[in-house]
């Protein structure tokens, strides 16, 4: 007897097709039922639902949520040159730790209001939130340019700006789940690019602004750019399953349901749990790889935009830039070999970018090259794609579609404490090891290399407790 999410492959009208089917030994309030998959290009069944794979109408959504992505994740991706903007200019006087929660919040922001987003959009679609994430966005983001105190930059762009990349992300996501499912990997990691497109952008973009326009009008050049994105993320996006109570959707349709965590398995508890701390230590080499540049190679507070100091936003820029390919490759491999099993993969070579190559170059005192940290640069922005483009795939694994919003905004509003956290605690490991120069990172590195070991036996905990240990199952 199968357990609760396995399937088997079965003939169908004799045309060679294979259909994944779920065999139910008994009904289980949250447990998945499976797809009917087809041949490529073929319509996908996952119940009643039908899946387009593919056609205009479909490629569209992937560039309203690739917008809608580049305009809230590719400003998150890009928060390592605001910090180390404010750390040397606007707020030079207050503690690495102080700063951090500015980022802390934001991330929080950005994940936490996912309670309430995700299960609105199972009931009302996409473009009532993502006009709300549009609006929230852009006014956080101009009145971040006019900024200048730490509770400003905590009410702009920690509370409103977070607040509207969350009302940007999850809808966003959710439309592309609605048009796809056997290629819903490939497609997802294609929105995901946007990103790391933003990514690569934004950094480059407020190196080149900043000594020449200064802080407030190329923030304002950014919220510009923004509101491009948002205006095409919101003509576009649009969702075709009907909410699961069809004309009958209430308010209670839109509350978040606890529930979910008890399938019987343990398998969204620990999920949960595996990319609670993925975001403990994506968000750290992420943030401080600007500031750790500067700070290894001993520049002082005037140089933060110029001369030498120009590269430290240009690693940030080649990690988006590798993250971009990293994302599109984790979702077709996701596909073809297993979500989970590819973010097993995943996950343990960004433990090994940490581990073999920043850990090193930190603790290494008399070595000045820079090969190391641009190695690490462009093998974890690589690999740690999956960490953004895998995981909502996987979460879609363990519902049916009508659920997908409320799974994946609940178990992010539970990540969102993770990023709450995350840079405030690097930032005082900064503070307490009395080191100065680049080997004051040491105590950051290791927190980063020990969240993603955990995230790592987590996963391999759920893959081994729903499909065992033949690793020939693609799951």
């Amino acid at each position: 007897m199968k357990g609760p999410y396995e399937t088997a492959d079965v003939d169908s009208d004799g045309d060679g097709r294979k259909a994944m089917l779920a065999e139910k030994s008994e009904p289980a309030p949250m447990q998945r039922l499976p797809s009917l998959s087809g041949q490529t290009g073929a319509s996908v069944v996952d119940e009643d639902v039908t899946y387009p794979e593919g056609g205009l109408r479909a490629w569209l959504v992937v560039l309203g949520a690739w917008s809608g992505l580049a305009a809230s994740l590719g400003v998150y991706n890009s928060t390592g040159v605001i910090e180390a903007y404010l750390s040397r200019e606007l707020l030079r006087n207050d503690s690495p730790s102080t700063i951090g929660w500015i980022f802390g919040v934001y991330a929080f922001m950005t994940w936490f209001c996912g309670a309430q987003v995700g299960p609105t959009f199972d009931a009302k679609g996409p473009r009532g939130l993502l006009i709300a994430g549009s609006v929230c966005t852009l006014v956080g983001i101009f009145a971040l340019s006019f900024s200048t105190e730490y509770y400003q930059f905590i009410l702009a762009f920690s509370v409103l700006a977070g607040g509207g990349a969350s009302l940007l992300i999850t809808p966003a996501m959710g439309s592309v789940a609605h048009w796809f499912c056997e290629r819903r990997g490939l497609a997802s990691g294609i929105a995901f690019t946007g990103g790391g497109a933003g990514g690569v952008l934004f950094p480059l973009m407020m190196q080149s602004l900043l000594p020449q326009i200064g802080w407030a009008w190329s923030i304002r050049i950014l919220g510009f750019i923004l509101l491009v994105l948002c205006a095409i993320s919101v003509a576009f996006c649009e969702s075709r399953v009907p909410p699961r109570n069809g004309p009958h959707t209430t308010w209670r349709d839109t509350l978040p349901d606890l529930r979910i965590f008890l399938d019987g398995t343990g398998a969204m508890s620990m999920t949960t749990a595996a990319l609670f701390l993925v975001d403990l230590a994506y968000l750290v080499p992420m943030t401080y790889i600007p500031m750790y540049y500067l700070d290894r190679q001993g520049l002082p507070a005037d140089k933060t935009l110029s001369g030498d100091a120009a590269f430290a936003y240009q690693l940030l820029a080649i990690a988006n830039g590798s993250s971009c390919f990293g994302r599109y490759v984790a979702g077709a491999l996701g596909d073809r070999f297993g979500r989970y099993n590819t973010l097993i993969v995943s996950l343990f070579f960004c433990l090994a970018s940490v581990a073999g190559f920043w850990l090193p170059d930190v603790l290494a005192p008399r070595f000045d090259s820079i090969t190391l940290l641009v190695l690490f640069t462009i093998l974890f922005g690589f690999v740690s794609g999956s960490n953004v483009s895998l995981t909502p795939i996987c979460l879609g694994q363990l519902c049916q579609i009508h659920d997908y919003g409320k799974y994946y905004a609940t178990c992010y509003t539970v990540c969102s404490l993770g990023c709450l956290i995350s840079i405030p605690i690097a930032g005082s490991l900064l503070d307490v090891t009395g080191a100065t120069g680049k080997q004051k990172y040491w105590g950051a590195v290791v927190y980063t290399a020990a969240s993603y070991l955990t995230a790592l036996l987590c996963v391999i905990w759920v893959r081994l407790r729903v499909k065992g240990w033949d690793w020939r199952i693609k799951w």
